[in-house]
C-alpha cells in the first residue's frame, strides 16, 4: 500500500515542471517461496503469526466469508480472501484491506449484531468494549457506534466490563435472535450474563441494549489454582445491585467460547485459562425455557478429545478457541491459538480441528497445528532478514535471524534462536526462494557467551570480507549487545562455510540488542561497523586496521544523532541499514514502533547530524520491531526491500514503481478524469486497467487522504461538493503500477 504522506511535497514540484517521479517500493506478495521439500508456500510474505484471534467477514463483498486474523502481539490485522474452494482451506493474503479497519487492540471479535448479514466489530476499550458498525456498500467501511458499551446493572448503567487479558463470548445465548455477552466479572471467578434486550424492546436485533441478568451464569466458579471449576455454585450474592459484588478472587485471565456440543439447544462453554495449556469444556444441561439460568453439569479438561488420543488441546499456556467454517463445507470448525502477549509458544501454535459433523453436534479431528502458519515464512518471534549471496551464483539469497522460537527448556528466557537460509532459485530478474537450512551455521547449538551463562538469543547477521581473502565473512549481533565473528573458510567463489572464530568480537558491548552492519562508512576502502541498539541510537566503530587485519575503534554511540525512539516509548530498538543510492549514502532503520526511519546527509557528515527525511517511510508498517535489508534482486536498477517484524514474518517490497503526475506518463493505460476543473462531481474512467487489488485515493496538497475507493467497475463517480476549493491529487494504484493526477475543485 502506497501513501501520499511522504511524497506530496515532491509531487508538488513535479506538477509544476511536468516530469515523472519515482516512489521506491511497493508491497509484492507474488515472489515464490518454497519449503525445504519443494512445496510452495501459499502466503509466504503474510508476516507470521504469534498470538492470533480469528473471525469471519466478507472483505471484498462477493458474498463469501473471508478471514480476519488479529495478532495480539502487535495489534496487527492480517486479512485473507477466501478463494471459495469447496471442502478446502484456500486463502490468499490480502493486506490491502488493512487500511479499511479502525485502530483495534488487545482483542477483536467480528459479529453481526444488527442482523444485516455484515460482520461488525467488537474490540477492547478502556475496561470494556467498543463497537463499530459495518456500513459497507460498494467497499468495506465501518463507523463507530460506541467507544464504551454500557449495561444495566440494575439499577445503575455502567460499562460492560471485559478484562484486557480476556476474550469474551458474544453470542445469542438465550436463542431470541440478538447477541448477548458473557464475560468474567471484574472482581471474581464468575461469568456474568448480559442479555441483549433489543428483540424484547424493539422487535428487531439491531440495537445494543444490555442488562445484567445473571452474575454467575452457568452456576460455576473458576478455581484460582487450577484449570477447573466448582460446579453448582449458586452465588448467594446474585441479587439486585450486582455491581456491589465483592466475592471471589481477583480475575487473572480467561477466554470464553460458546457452542452447542450435544445438540440440546443450549450453549456449552469452552474455557481457557491464563496459566494452563488446555481448554475446559463445561456442558450445559438446562432443559428449561429460561436459558438465563443455565447450569453446567460436568467438565471435560481434554476438550475436544474424541477417538484420537492426541486430539486434546495442548498449547503452551492460555489457549483460546474460535468457531468458524474455514474449509468451505458449511460446517463450523475449531481454531485454537494462545492468547498470550510474550513468553509463550509462537510457532506451531495455531491448531485446526476439522468438524466432521454439524455445528450443534461437532466431531473434531486435529488436522494441523500450524494453520496458515505453514504457508508463511515463520521464524517464531522476530525476523531479521538480510540479503546475501551465500553460494556466489550472482543471485541474492536471504539469511534471517530471529528473536527466538519459544522453548521453555532453554534457560530462564525460554527462547531458542537460529539463522534460516533461503536460497534464491529464481532468475536474475525473477527471484524465487527455497528454505535450505533452518539452522544455518548451527548457531542454535552454540553458547556464544564467554562466561557460559547466557543463551544465544536475538540473532542479527551482517556479511562482508572482514579478513581480505576474497570471500564474505559473517558477524552476528545478539540480545546482550555483543558481536560474534564467523570466518568464511570456503575461499573466494565457493559456497560459504562459516566457522565461529571470535565470540564477543573486539569486546564490543553496546548494552542490548546489537544490530550490526558491515559497511565502508567513511569510504576509505575498509569495512567499518555501525551497530543499532535497544535505546534507539546507532554506534559507529571505525576500521583503523588493514584490509586483512581490521581494528574496530569506537567513534560514537550516537552516529548522526539518529534515533528511532519516540518520546513516549520505552525503547527504540534501532536496526540500521545504510545503502548507496547513486553514489550517495542513505539510511533506513527499523524501530520498536515498527515504522521505517529514512535519513540522508551522511557522506562527509559522520560527526554531524543526519537529516531525517521521514520517520514513517511510505507509511510501511508490518508490525513492531521492524528490520530492513535492501538489494536489487529483480535486476531492474532499483533496490528491493525486505521488512521483518516481531510476528516472525517477512514482507517483500519491490523497488522501481513508476509514478506519473501527467497522463500517459506511467506503465498504466490512460485514465480519464472529467470534468476537470469541476464544481461538484468527477467521473474516473479507468479504461482497460486491471482492477485487481486496485485503490483510488484523493488527497489534498498537504498529503491528507480525504477519500478512498476500491473500484469494482471501470467507471465511477465521486462527489466533491463538500470539499473546499483548491487543487487535489487523485491516485490510482494496482498490482502493476501507480499513477497520480492533478484535479481542480472550483
Amino acid at each position: 500500500m502506497t501513501s501520499f504522506k511522504n511524497f506530496v511535497s515532491v509531487l508538488l514540484c513535479l506538477i509544476v515542471f511536468g516530469v515523472n517521479a519515482q516512489v521506491n517500493f511497493f508491497r509484492n506478495d507474488n515472489v515464490v517461496v518454497l519449503k525445504s521439500n519443494g512445496d510452495t508456500l501459499k502466503n509466504p510474505w503474510a508476516g507470521g503469526f504469534n498470538y492470533v484471534q480469528f473471525s469471519e467477514i466478507d472483505l471484498n463483498l462477493d458474498g463469501i466469508k473471508d478471514l480476519f486474523v488479529f495478532d495480539k502481539q502487535d495489534n496487527r490485522i492480517v486479512p485473507f480472501i477466501n478463494n471459495g474452494v469447496a471442502n478446502q482451506v484456500s486463502y490468499t493474503h490480502a493486506p490491502e484491506y488493512i487500511q479499511d479497519f479502525p485502530d483495534l487492540h488487545d482483542w477483536v471479535l467480528l459479529r453481526d449484531y444488527n442482523c444485516d448479514g455484515k460482520m461488525d466489530i467488537f474490540s477492547y476499550s478502556s475496561g470494556g468494549m467498543a463497537v463499530y458498525k459495518n456500513t459497507s456498500t460498494t467497499s468495506l467501511t465501518f463507523s463507530l457506534q460506541t467507544s464504551l458499551l454500557f449495561s444495566n446493572f440494575q439499577p445503575n448503567f455502567i460499562n460492560l466490563f471485559v478484562s484486557i487479558a480476556d476474550i469474551p463470548a458474544i453470542d445469542d445465548i438465550d436463542g431470541d435472535g440478538d447477541l448477548d455477552i458473557l464475560t468474567f466479572s471484574i472482581t471474581g471467578s464468575y461469568v456474568e450474563y448480559h442479555k441483549n434486550l433489543s428483540m424484547e424492546t424493539y422487535g428487531t436485533c439491531d440495537s445494543l441494549n444490555f442488562e445484567l441478568r445473571n452474575q454467575c451464569w452457568g452456576f460455576f466458579r473458576e478455581n484460582f489454582s487450577s484449570n477447573s471449576v466448582t460446579l453448582y455454585d449458586t452465588c448467594t450474592f446474585n441479587v439486585t445491585n450486582p455491581e456491589k459484588n465483592e466475592g471471589g478472587n481477583k480475575h487473572a485471565g480467561s477466554t470464553l467460547l460458546t457452542l452447542d456440543v450435544d445438540s440440546n439447544n443450549t450453549k456449552d462453554l469452552v474455557l481457557g485459562d491464563v496459566s494452563f495449556n488446555n481448554l475446559l469444556l463445561l456442558r450445559n444441561n438446562d432443559t428449561s425455557l429460561n436459558l438465563t439460568a443455565s447450569s453446567m453439569i460436568n467438565q471435560d479438561s481434554l476438550f475436544p478429545a474424541n477417538n484420537l488420543a492426541t486430539s486434546a488441546v495442548d498449547i503452551n499456556v492460555f489457549p483460546a478457541g474460535f468457531y468458524l467454517d474455514v474449509n468451505n463445507d458449511n460446517v463450523k470448525d475449531l481454531i485454537v491459538s494462545n492468547n498470550c502477549f510474550f513468553g509463550c509458544k509462537n510457532s506451531d501454535n495455531v491448531w485446526y480441528y476439522k468438524n466432521n459433523d454439524a455445528d450443534n453436534y461437532p466431531d473434531f479431528d486435529l488436522l494441523n497445528t500450524s494453520f496458515l502458519q505453514d504457508g508463511m515464512i515463520e521464524l517464531g518471534e522476530g525476523a531479521h532478514p538480510v540479503f546475501f549471496d551465500y553460494n556466489v551464483d550472482g543471485l541474492m539469497d536471504i539469511v534471517s535471524g530471529n528473536y527466538g522460537d519459544f522453548d521453555p527448556s532453554v534457560g530462564v528466557l525460554g527462547y531458542k534462536s537460529a539463522l534460516q537460509l533461503y536460497e534464491n532459485v529464481g532468475t536474475p530478474s525473477i527471484p524465487a526462494y527455497r528454505l535450505v537450512n533452518s539452522d544455518f551455521a548451527n548457531i542454535s547449538t552454540m553458547n556464544l557467551d564467554l562466561a557460559g551463562n547466557q543463551p544465544t538469543l536475538r540473532l542479527i547477521p551482517t556479511f562482508g570480507d572482514v579478513d581480505g581473502d576474497g570471500d564474505m565473512d559473517m558477524i552476528v549481533g545478539d540480545y546482550f549487545g555483543h558481536l560474534h565473528y564467523f570466518t568464511n573458510t570456503a575461499g573466494a567463489g565457493n559456497t560459504a562455510t562459516f566457522v565461529l572464530t571470535t565470540p564477543e568480537y573486539f569486546g564490543i558491548d553496546i548494552g542490548n540488542y546489537a544490530s550490526p552492519q558491515l559497511i565502508d562508512l567513511d569510504r576509505d576502502n575498509l569495512l567499518d561497523l555501525v551497530i543499532g541498539n535497544r535505546n534507539g541510537y546507532i554506534s559507529y566503530y571505525k576500521n583503523s586496521g588493514t584490509v586483512s587485519s581490521p581494528i574496530f575503534d569506537f567513534q560514537t554511540d550516537s552516529l548522526g544523532y539518529a534515533k528511532t525512539r519516540r518520546y513516549n516509548e520505552f525503547n527504540g530498538n534501532s536496526t540500521p541499514f545504510i545503502f548507496d543510492d547513486a553514489g550517495t549514502y542513505k539510511m533506513m532503520a527499523g524501530a520498536t514502533n515498527g515504522y521505517l526511519y529514512y535519513y540522508d546527509n551522511i557522506d562527509g557528515n559522520l560527526g554531524g547530524t543526519f537529516n531525517l527525511i521521514d520517520s514513517m517511510y511510505l507509511n510501511i508498517w508490518e508490525g513492531s520491531r521492524s528490520f530492513v535489508s535492501l538489494a536489487d534482486v529483480t535486476n531492474n536498477g532499483e533496490l528491493d526491500m525486505l521488512v521483518g517484524s516481531f510476528s516472525g514474518g517477512v514482507a517483500f517490497y519491490k523497488g522501481g514503481l513508476n509514478i506519473s503526475v501527467t497522463p500517459n506518463g506511467g506503465e498504466l493505460e490512460t485514465i480519464n478524469i472529467y470534468p476537470n476543473p469541476t464544481k461538484n462531481n468527477i467521473t474516473i474512467d479507468l479504461g482497460n486497467n486491471d482492477l485487481n487489488n486496485s485503490t483510488i485515493r484523493i488527497s489534498d496538497m498537504l498529503g491528507k487522504v480525504i477519500n478512498t475507493q476500491k473500484p469494482n467497475h471501470k467507471s465511477l463517480t465521486i462527489d466533491l461538493a463538500n470539499y473546499a476549493r483548491g487543487v487535489y491529487l487523485v491516485q490510482f494504484s494496482n498490482e502493476i503500477s501507480n499513477v497520480v493526477y492533478k484535479i481542480i475543485k472550483e
